[in-house]
């Protein structure tokens, strides 16, 4: 069996031998994150503008291809922070034009990825991710946070209306996947606080849940899994997207709602792709302790002939996540790995 079908057995609940991994130990993995920033797919269009001084000569201003405008202090070398929105009225939603984001430079990438890996003895599950890869963080990163809110309320149909243009473009970058040859596709959208949805089931349902069934659908009849990346509280909403078509939902916390509480909501119905909880027992537990919550995440969310697929938080240096924490939970991961024992 190649690492391909392996995780295609774990995610699909289909009686895999093992979990599946994608960890930072310099062992082998099974699956090629084929993101933008992993295989070198950058075409030159979604350049930002260089960092420039104000005029008081205290900060820095940044303008990003999307057009938000980011303010950071003159000392600082981060992100910084969203200070203006290229929407700024709801009701000219139409006149915004989105960047190139799909442009064939990105994918010519990942194609080349992909060929180079099908070549391979065997062959590992190539994962891409979707240029256009959110909705309701797509939504609100130009049009901002608080005013996307009020949005629902004020101006409900041309908030449709903007999602689905933005669906329309993500639907683009699912076929542009699915002719590179992946086989999954990744996408993005946070739903969550610590201990509550961001907006009620409902709204979500209204807004956003039509175009998520019609995006998942079609990677699914192009024949590609689907992933997505959501933190926060968002165990209210998961029956609905494991309902929709989603296959894999990648979370960095788990502690807030639980782990057998997510394995009884939808476990057997969606898989995880998970570290330890970043946010709690990677933070404040010990290495036993570390050692411990992968056992019990095999033994709840990935207990379901397959169910689990392994990974480290991205930047643990921003977050505070200690060489010797990694190195034990990626151990952990290795050495529970087998199915045929699950107490083991």
């Amino acid at each position: 069996m190649t690492n391909k079908e392996l995780v295609k057995k774990v995610i699909r609940f289909k009686g895999a031998d093992r979990v599946v991994h994608y960890l930072p130990d310099d062992k082998e993995n099974d699956i090629i994150w084929a993101a933008s920033w992993n295989v070198g797919g950058n075409p030159g269009l979604l350049e930002k503008q260089p960092w420039r001084v104000t005029d008081d000569g205290n900060f820095q201003e940044m303008i990003d291809a999307w057009s938000v405008t980011w303010r950071r202090h003159i000392d600082d070398s981060g992100k910084g922070e969203a200070k203006k929105y290229p929407i700024t009225e709801m009701t000219r939603q139409g006149e915004y034009r989105f960047p190139n984001a799909n442009h064939p430079g990105y994918f010519e990438a990942v194609r080349q990825v992909v060929e180079k890996n099908q070549s391979a003895e065997n062959p590992k599950y190539v994962l891409g991710m979707a240029p256009f890869s959110s909705l309701n963080e797509g939504t609100h990163n130009i049009r901002g946070l608080d005013n996307l809110f009020m949005d629902y309320y004020t101006n409900p149909d041309d908030l449709k209306a903007l999602i689905g243009r933005f669906a329309l473009e993500q639907a683009e970058s699912i076929r542009q996947l699915a002719n590179t040859g992946c086989d999954g596709v990744m996408f993005y959208d946070d739903w969550g606080l610590q201990d509550r949805l961001m907006v009620s089931p409902e709204l979500i349902e209204e807004f956003f849940m039509p175009s998520y069934r019609a995006n998942w659908g079609l990677a699914k009849e192009l024949g590609m899994d689907t992933w997505m990346h959501s933190c926060g509280y968002i165990i209210e909403i998961l029956p609905k997207f494991a309902e929709a078509g989603l296959t894999v939902i990648q979370m960095d916390q788990q502690e807030n709602m639980g782990l057998e509480n997510l394995a009884a909501k939808v476990g057997g119905k969606m898989a995880f792709w998970c570290p330890v909880d970043i946010q709690k027992t990677m933070i404040k537990g010990s290495l036993d302790d570390i050692r411990n919550y992968v056992r019990r995440m095999k033994n709840t969310v990935g207990s379901f002939d397959g169910g689990l697929v392994s990974m480290a938080y991205t930047t643990p240096e921003d977050i505070g996540h200690s060489p010797e924490k990694i190195a034990a939970m990626c151990q952990a991961f290795r050495k529970y790995e087998s199915y045929t024992h699950h107490g083991s």
